[in-house]
């Protein structure tokens, strides 16, 4: 039987073996970014999503629900990709841009003034065919991959308002816009509401809801193509960042 002493010894050997086992290295660097680690580079981080989901392409769809004038809509448009093309020069991220779709949804008929929950809806549907169209599809786990992509979790819903605030109430580009004053409405596919036994706060009615997560928020429109889109890989972004109407997420930060 060993001694105490036999076994201090063994048990200072196997510790001094597992200091120096063999470690395999790890970089949290950006290839794009060399100084700052890949987590804070959205290029990056859309592009891990990219390869992690076996995806082509990226980005959220955008439903139109104004259509009181062609010439700020054209305008938002332009603004939102020269914020997007200004961010990913920062991130160096110009072949992730390229991977971009801009997907817009557009329905005078059907969709002028829609609510966020007829869009809902309406997003709902598109999901049920649209990767199989323009993603690989296949690929084992997709099902389970598709649950992760933002793009097929939330749909971005500008009405009249949302449209009035980035063509008036902001600055255009290049002019850089801390403001928080131009937003759009990211909308969460699987919202319900809550039932009303369940509901413990009551709030004042936002379209008729009353619970503080009703669905729907507003984030600021020229990042909502590349920050937004990261933070939206996380199942747990909504849940902890929510921040309820008319408060607008983002820098600066709403007590």
């Amino acid at each position: 039987m060993p001694t105490e002493e036999e076994i201090r010894a063994e048990n200072a050997r196997a510790i001094e073996a597992w200091r120096n086992r063999p470690r395999i290295q790890r970089t949290s660097l950006s290839l794009r970014t060399p100084d700052a680690s890949r987590y804070f580079n959205d290029a990056d981080q859309i592009e891990q999503q990219l390869q992690e989901d076996a995806h082509r392409t990226w980005g959220f769809v955008i439903y139109r629900t104004t259509y009181g004038n062609d010439e700020d809509w054209a305008e938002f448009l332009k603004r939102l990709r020269l914020r997007m093309e200004k961010a990913f020069d920062i991130f160096n991220g110009q072949n992730i841009l390229d991977l971009f779709t801009l997907t817009v949804i557009g329905d005078r008929e059907h969709l002028d003034g829609a609510s966020t929950a007829a869009i809902r809806e309406r997003f709902r549907q598109w999901c049920t065919t649209a990767p199989q169209s323009e993603q690989q599809h296949g690929a084992v786990g997709a099902e389970r991959r598709l649950m992760r992509s933002p793009r097929y979790r939330y749909a971005i819903q500008v009405d009249a308002t949302s449209l009035h605030s980035i063509v008036y109430d902001a600055p255009a580009p290049p002019e850089p816009d801390t403001t928080k004053q131009s937003w759009v409405k990211p909308i969460e596919a699987s919202w319900q509401p809550i039932s009303s036994e369940r509901l413990l706060d009551s709030f004042e009615p936002i379209e008729g809801v009353t619970e503080k997560d009703v669905g729907w928020m507003k984030v600021p429109y020229q990042r909502v193509m590349n920050e937004y889109y990261v933070r939206g890989r996380d199942l747990t972004w909504w849940a902890t960042s929510y921040r309820r109407p008319p408060t607008v997420m983002g820098y600066p930060y709403d007590s």
